[in-house]
């Protein structure tokens, strides 16, 4: 099927798809501090930006040995951390969030208290994590404090709420979303507990994962995880970007380099029901019932980057919670993160809406 059938039928569904599901979305917070890096700077108001990571490591290595004084200039202080994003995207979607993570110990920070009015229930662990972001036109370094994620587990999850009410609020679920397993070194021990529960469910509920970028972990903690999701009692969807994709493949011992084709040999190593993987160009799926590449509407100078992936993910989920096919699903995954990157801010139902027309117009291309 062309891609522009596939755009005009998610079109077709997002148009009449009203109906609010209800997700559990989690488990980190951090506070984002979005900061570009000075190339030169012209006056005290105008600075040339250094362009790309590639030139920042340059930068870097030219003084190895001697000493640097790079200027860098906070553009942006915002809620951050994949969990609170995604959920935050589906929020200005129309979707009902229950938030489980770090954004506040004793009270919720005040920057995520407008997100949490929001919610429909909100436990929070402990106090938010702090990123760095310097942003680059190709990519970011995400530089993160993130001590406070320790306190993030099961056992602090049930001082704060009984099994009994855990186990409603599961049961009223339509999908779990975890993310940033990485930062998140007791996570398993919530995604186990989860998915008994799940299990012993007569709703099967759907479960999202976004392991965030892995590689500081060792391989026997990647191996763990997988084994863990691959034996998940319900529909299961991991998704990740191309790094990740390496790294989860080199674990695997896959040595596919296509993104097509390694996303379906995932798939078939883990037994689950989808392997999603997006890479800036656009985005793959590994489905049960199709497997498909998007290709994405890029953009070479986007406004913010730092949460293009989490809108993705929040645009993806959407999509999957209204029944779209496993293709309409990365389209509307990759239009959501596109509107995102070019406008700094997640799109609502009928901003996403009008940015997808656009790009049908243009014939899926430039826009």
């Amino acid at each position: 099927m062309k891609q522009t059938d596939i755009l005009q039928k998610a079109v077709g569904k997002l148009e009449k798809h009203k109906e609010e599901k209800h997700l559990v979305v989690g488990f980190d917070g951090f506070i984002d501090e979005i900061i570009h890096v000075v190339d030169q700077r012209k006056n005290s108001k105008e600075y040339k930006r250094i362009k790309d990571i590639k030139a920042f490591s340059e930068r870097i290595a030219s003084v190895a040995g001697l000493s640097a004084n790079i200027e860098l200039v906070p553009t942006q202080v915002k809620l951050g951390g994949n969990g609170p994003i995604m959920a935050n995207a589906l929020i200005t979607q129309g979707q009902q969030i229950t938030y489980i993570g770090a954004i506040g110990k004793h009270f919720i920070h005040p920057l995520f208290r407008p997100f949490s009015e929001n919610c429909r229930k909100v436990i929070s662990l402990a106090e938010p994590g702090h990123t760095d972001a310097l942003e680059f036109y190709d990519g970011k370094l995400m530089f993160g404090k993130i001590h406070t994620m320790n306190e993030v587990s099961i056992e602090n999850l049930l001082k704060k709420i009984s099994e009994k009410e855990l186990t409603e609020i599961l049961g009223v679920t339509d999908m779990v979303a975890f993310t940033n397993w990485t930062m998140l070194e007791n996570l398993n021990g919530v995604m186990d507990y989860f998915g008994k529960v799940i299990g012993s469910q007569k709703k099967k509920t759907s479960v999202f994962i976004d392991l965030a970028d892995p590689k500081k972990r060792t391989t026997k903690d990647i191996e763990k995880i997988l084994e863990l999701i691959s034996g998940y009692p319900c529909n299961t969807i991991l998704s990740m970007n191309m790094s990740e994709s390496t790294i989860i493949s080199t674990v695997l011992g896959i040595k596919e380099t296509e993104v097509l084709p390694r996303a379906m040999q995932i798939r078939e190593n883990m037994g689950i029901t989808g392997i999603v993987i997006h890479p800036v160009q656009g985005a793959a799926i590994a489905h049960e019932k199709e497997s498909v590449w998007i290709d994405g509407p890029y953009t070479k100078k986007p406004a913010l980057s730092t949460g293009a992936g989490d809108n993705f993910n929040a645009g993806f989920c959407n999509a999957w919670l209204g029944g779209f096919s496993p293709g309409e699903c990365i389209i509307t995954g990759v239009c959501t993160s596109g509107f995102y990157v070019r406008n700094a801010k997640s799109p609502t139902r009928t901003e996403l809406l009008g940015f997808m027309e656009q790009w049908l117009a243009a014939d899926c291309g430039s826009i």
